[in-house]
């Protein structure tokens, strides 16, 4: 192993264009192979470039796998460097107990894989280790590619949240009215810091180009960032491993992503679907539709008087025959934080999958999916003060490579043959096409963003919000606040309301009219808004930018409202 530490002793020196360079280099040292080798038979598939890779046992006493292996390209020559250092003259067992993975990551590689190199250097990796299995009788299929490991170190808090609101340009804006603007729809979407702003900016005057298709400085640029952002959001959530990191465009396609490639390939008759009562429609309608079309059968989590999920529902409604449960974190109505931990331990002792949809709860509250042992879970980068159009998706990677793509087209392919294709491994298999780069990046600096003031101040200043607006509103003679109280240990920064008498509608009206923005309606949430026995409802959903004299505005505009 002297070659390979050295080889990590060189990398450990260099930065990402210098790590660049020297697979070039390595590139260059590779041997030469025999023109023999140089077939259509010999090509290793997944590879952006051509490889042609070939193995045999040598004669010797043991036996040891020769490698003889080249490429078109020198940056995947210096791969191929890699590989026979690491592979190179030992016997098929020393190939099968070589920890390979932790090398890639001692060697700092996950710099410099993206998803089509990964692909490729993968597929050199499995090409051997399966004549090396082959060769002595052995089985190495279900075995779980090994994947980057998180490398992006935890942001450290460095704000206050102390005047916050003046880090968003268009909260420091008059409106036309001369009012200011009192932004109480965060729940809906969240407002933008500058930092982000700043960020989409520079990538689209300094170095925009598309994703993971060429190796010009612009293009290994925008590569760099996106795959930050998946180390990011790795972090953010708990999850060990960027590829188990895949970017949607929202929520929405998250969740109908998995019902379709998860659910249409393994829900069976006979099956259990088991959803919640106060499901948003994006976490409900798409699993309504596939338990019908598996016919599985579909079953619905209570909803208490309280505005909580039954607690002895979970315990009976989740049992053997449950395939998979899709529950959110937190009410986008109610601001019920819902019980995960539960859910995810009775999920698991029914060995049935867990799908966490964290929209609402995200800005407000860390999770972690490898504590909890949550299977899926989405959110979208809009509520996150991030842009539009760009969601996360993590599953878990064997889950992932079990599943069938969502998408079809570039990117996301292995091989593309006349009769048939094969598909490439997460996350590319779930990103086809031209990805939402500038999007994706602005939700890296609005993931820092969060991170740089930390969840437990964020949480400490919305519940004093909450707890006052509460208290404030609950005395109006006629409103009625839906779901939990804020001392009930269940609730976000979400506040439901109705006023007898008063229209949602005309409400939302008024309060427009004094520069309060709320939101009005079923939200999404019919099935909750049936079971409560109410048509609609005002929210007020607070986000870490709102302050005390927003809460003030607001009661005193709905004091004005219900006697006006």
């Amino acid at each position: 192993m002297s070659d390979v530490d050295d080889l990590i002793s060189e990398f450990d020196h260099l930065d990402e264009r210098e790590a660049c360079q020297y697979l070039d280099e390595l590139g260059r040292e590779l041997p030469e192979i025999p023109k023999s080798v140089y077939i259509d038979n010999n090509l290793v598939p997944g590879c952006q470039s051509r490889v042609w890779l070939v193995n045999r046992l040598t004669d010797d006493s043991p036996a040891k796998v020769e490698i003889q292996v080249d490429s078109d390209a020198f940056v995947v020559k210096g791969l191929a460097y890699v590989v026979l250092q690491i592979f190179g003259n030992q016997t098929p067992e020393e190939i099968l107990a070589t920890d390979y993975a932790s090398l890639f990551d001692r060697m700092g590689l996950g710099r410099l894989i993206l998803p089509q190199r990964k692909n490729g250097l993968y597929s050199m990796v499995d090409r051997i280790r399966n004549f090396a299995a082959d060769s002595i009788g052995q089985s190495i299929e279900g075995e779980m590619a090994p994947g980057t490991s998180v490398v992006a170190p935890p942001i450290e808090i460095s704000r206050t949240i102390d005047n916050i609101a003046d880090e968003f340009p268009i909260l420091n804006r008059q409106l036309p009215s001369g009012k200011r603007a009192i932004f109480l729809d965060s729940g809906a979407s969240a407002q933008k810091p500058q930092c982000v702003i700043d960020k989409e900016r520079e990538v689209e005057e300094q170095y925009y180009a598309n994703a993971f298709r060429g190796r010009y400085y612009f293009g290994q640029r925008i590569d760099d960032e996106i795959e930050a952002t998946r180390s990011k959001a790795a972090v953010l959530i708990g999850a060990t491993r960027t590829d188990e990191i895949v970017f949607t465009s929202g929520t929405t396609m998250s969740v109908n992503l998995v019902a379709v490639s998860w659910g249409r390939k393994f829900l069976q008759p006979g099956d259990e679907v088991v959803v919640s009562e106060m499901a948003h429609h994006a976490n409900y309608v798409p699993w309504q539709v596939i338990a019908k079309e598996a016919g599985a059968t579909f079953r619905i989590l209570p909803v208490t008087d309280e505005g909580i999920i039954d607690p002895t529902s979970v315990e009976s409604i989740i049992n053997e025959k449950t395939a998979i449960v899709a529950i959110s974190s937190m009410s986008n109505v109610l601001g019920t934080m819902n019980p995960i931990e539960q859910i995810a331990a009775r999920a698991k002792a029914c060995d049935a999958k867990l799908f966490v949809d964290a929209a609402q709860s995200i800005p407000h509250a860390p999770i972690d999916v490898a504590d909890l042992g949550i299977d899926f879970l989405c959110f979208s980068g809009h509520k996150l003060y991030g842009p539009s159009g760009v969601g996360v998706l993590f599953g878990r990677h064997e889950l992932l490579q079990a599943m069938d793509p969502f998408l079809y087209g570039g990117h996301m392919i292995e091989t593309v043959g006349r009769a048939a294709s094969t598909w490439a491994q997460p996350p590319a298999k779930f990103e086809a096409g031209t990805m939402p780069i500038v999007q994706i990046i602005g939700l890296g600096a609005a993931i820092d963003f969060v991170q740089s003031i930390g969840f437990a101040a964020i949480h400490a200043h919305e519940d004093r919000l909450m707890k006052a607006a509460y208290e404030k509103l609950s005395v109006i003679p006629g409103l009625k606040i839906i779901g939990p109280a804020p001392d009930s240990g269940h609730k976000g920064a979400i506040l439901s309301f109705t006023i007898d008498g008063v229209s949602t509608e005309d409400l939302a009206h008024k309060l427009d009219h004094e520069g309060i923005f709320t939101r009005h309606g079923h939200h999404c949430a019919m099935l909750l808004h049936e079971r409560l026995g109410i048509p609609a409802t005002t929210r007020a959903s607070f986000g870490l930018y709102n302050t005390m004299a927003d809460v003030e505005a607001l009661v005193a505009a709905v004091q004005a409202a219900t006697t006006s």
